[in-house]
């Protein structure tokens, strides 16, 4: 008797392994007169087999296994986004955070690049960034060849901005800053000297040309 009960389980189990191999791809694919087997319903019939029979569905196991590699893989690659926006935003960080060092600081047109007791813009971001390992010219136009070009709406805390002056209908770049996110721009320009500006206010919306990403990594490509 019991080597009957043992083989019940045998045969049982057999037919719903052969369901699973008939069934599952049939999903979705019956006449037009019959109702379509969706693929749960196939998974919980053989399940329901199983579990009658006292034995564990082995498709159970390796549905729950796909499962996990698929959130695994996923997982992995949400984690190097954002290691790499991380990454970003370190630097970004790291030059505005130099660059505060000076709010404040007197503007003086022509400023040497050996003092930081005046800026003047090109001045001032020249000498950001060299203080963060990376030679920049001197003067604004030079300035905005250097790194790789980015739109306006995919600006990132770090990048340099370039802009016209107002009333001038020329592409000519006389002026830089650095954006420091929040629609800010870190500059040096008249009373004041080294300030936070809107990029919305005034002639610095109007007179956007061109922004460029300077990393360790753009500059080396």
């Amino acid at each position: 008797m019991r080597t009957n009960h043992k083989w019940k389980k045998v045969v049982v189990a057999s037919a719903a392994l052969l369901m699973s191999t008939s069934i599952l791809p049939l999903t979705g694919q019956a006449d037009a007169a019959a109702k379509p087997v969706t693929s749960s319903q196939a998974y919980s019939i053989v399940d329901s087999i199983f579990g009658k029979v006292g034995l564990e569905n082995p498709l159970k196991s390796q549905n729950t296994q796909n499962t996990q590699n698929t959130q695994d893989t996923q997982n992995i690659g949400v984690k190097k986004a954002s290691a790499a926006s991380e990454e970003s935003n370190t630097w970004g960080d790291k030059i505005i955070a130099t660059g505060e060092k000076y709010l404040g600081t007197p503007y003086k047109f022509g400023s040497p690049s050996t003092t930081t007791k005046t800026f003047d813009c090109s001045s001032f971001t020249q000498r950001v960034f060299a203080e963060n390992g990376i030679k920049l010219p001197r003067t604004a136009e030079p300035q905005a060849e250097v790194g790789k070009e980015v739109s306006r709406d995919q600006l990132q805390k770090g990048d340099l901005v370039f802009f016209k002056l107002k009333g001038k209908e020329h592409l000519y770049i006389e002026h830089v800053g650095i954006y420091a996110g929040n629609g800010k721009v870190l500059h040096t320009w008249g009373p004041g000297g080294v300030r936070y500006d809107d990029m919305s206010d005034r002639w610095l919306d109007w007179g956007f040309v061109k922004a460029t990403r300077v990393t360790p990594e753009t500059v080396n490509q």
